[in-house]
């Protein structure tokens, strides 16, 4: 009995855990919300201090939440900022190792976010000799806030959601910075632009007034832009070396006349783009000013098309879809969405004709087709897709739920009846639509935008 008793003290004094390699243990951590990781302090001595060396600070609604359901609510929305601040002072201040890594969230309700943005410069200031290098704050609202210090931080990464950006270029620039987010930023920044000679992907979500031109960013590789309306002369002048472009316009607005094809404008400078996603009522935009059959100067490496919000009764909007697909030799990859809302009527002798341009999709191996409704020009675009496509495995059909099975079912043998130039080509059903947020998934991060 006395040596079983031993072993049984054996196995309970032998901690396994605590014999893991230090990265390990720093991995482990890292996948634990920031308030269970404090929490392993208790678990032995080896553990008192090791989260005091985890590289990421990630104070996210969740922490949010359990933070606040544990603050005593008397006292008014003031004391409980500054309660809710201290929380966060301890855990910064007792961190002893470097913070790669740093994330807030600022309460929605029950605190005063004025105090709060008080505090940020305050962290800034610690993270700064931290050897920070990815920032992200997210407030509730829209606040009279100063702009904070982000240029005193070496930073790679910098997320800021209804958070006021710098709003003058004339004290400092992001040396280091690869990846800008924004959504509802406010700034003031006008004419001037700020220097970023190596951002890489830059993303703005309904920041009013604040535009990519605002930049200065030879690197650029990757452009998401999201806006309300169209007070502004869509552009992509300076973008000669862009690889990804999204872009959703979510009212149109009232269109500036324009003599030069807007589909020119934006996409005549794109000649390295490889990636093109558009949503909504953009579009409609493109397609102002009249459209060639194909643009002047190819786009060679376009692999992948995406467009949502098409209007297939419109002519003109068919019209800019076939100029960039003729206008891409070697596009692999279509997905179109249609416009939910359409009129029955239009475009019912439509006809796609043969011509040189249909040797231009030759590479396209995958196509959907998302809120099909079986209009002529939609049917027209299947088959002409179908009879020019040697090297297409798959296409897909999410059928409108609007259209009737009879109806359905006569439009499915209609299009199983379509030549096909090749012979692994298959036809299916979706059952789900495939939009826009499938490709650019990180561009809304589950936040609503439009709250």
């Amino acid at each position: 009995m006395a040596e079983s008793s031993r072993r049984k003290v054996g196995r309970i004094e032998e901690d396994r855990i605590s014999q893991l390699p230090l990265n390990v243990q720093e991995t482990l951590l890292c996948s634990l919300p920031i308030r269970d990781a404090v929490r392993t302090s208790v678990l032995s001595k080896k553990w008192r201090h090791c989260w005091t060396m985890m590289p990421h600070l990630i104070f996210d609604n969740d922490f949010v939440h359990r933070v606040m359901d544990k603050l005593d609510q008397r006292g008014g929305d003031e004391l409980m900022a500054y309660k809710f601040v201290s929380v966060i002072n301890r855990t910064v201040l007792l961190h002893k190792g470097p913070i790669i890594n740093f994330s807030l969230t600022i309460p929605q309700s029950q605190c005063n976010a004025q105090i709060i943005h008080d505090f940020v410069d305050q962290w800034i200031s610690l993270l700064s000799c931290k050897g920070i290098k990815q920032l992200t704050i997210k407030s509730s609202g829209l606040l009279e806030v100063k702009p904070h210090d982000f240029y005193s931080l070496d930073l790679t990464h910098l997320t800021l959601f209804k958070v006021r950006f710098p709003c003058t270029s004339a004290y400092g620039r992001f040396t280091s910075l690869t990846n800008l987010y924004l959504l509802k930023a406010t700034s003031n920044l006008g004419q001037s632009i700020l220097d970023c000679p190596v951002l890489e992907k830059l993303t703005l979500i309904i920041c009013t007034g604040l535009f990519h031109t605002n930049f200065h960013a030879p690197n650029l590789k990757c452009l998401r832009q999201v806006y309300f309306g169209t007070d502004f002369e869509i552009s992509c002048a300076g973008l000669e070396n862009l690889t990804e472009y999204s872009f959703t316009l979510l009212m149109l607005g009232t269109l500036m006349e324009t003599k030069t094809s807007n589909m020119v404008k934006v996409l005549g400078s794109l000649h390295r783009i490889e990636k093109f996603s558009i949503a909504m009522k953009f579009m409609k935009y493109l397609a102002e000013g009249g459209c060639p059959n194909r643009l002047s100067k190819p786009l060679p490496y376009l692999k992948t098309l995406n467009i949502s919000g098409i209007n297939f009764t419109h002519l003109s909007e068919v019209s800019c879809l076939l100029c960039m697909i003729w206008s891409a030799p070697n596009l692999c990859k279509l997905y179109i969405s249609a416009e939910v809302r359409y009129e029955e009527k239009g475009l019912k002798n439509y006809r796609i004709e043969d011509s040189e341009d249909c040797t231009t999709i030759n590479h396209l191996e995958t196509v959907t087709f998302s809120y099909f409704k079986g209009l002529k020009a939609e049917l027209e675009l299947v088959k002409f897709v179908l009879a020019h496509s040697p090297l297409l495995k798959t296409m897909f059909i999410h059928r409108d739920k609007r259209i009737k099975n009879d109806a359905a079912l006569t439009m499915t043998e209609e299009i199983l009846q379509y030549p096909r130039a090749s012979t692994i080509a298959q036809i299916r059903h979706l059952k789900c639509c495939v939009e826009i947020g499938d490709f650019d998934k990180e561009l809304w991060v589950g936040y609503d935008i439009l709250s």
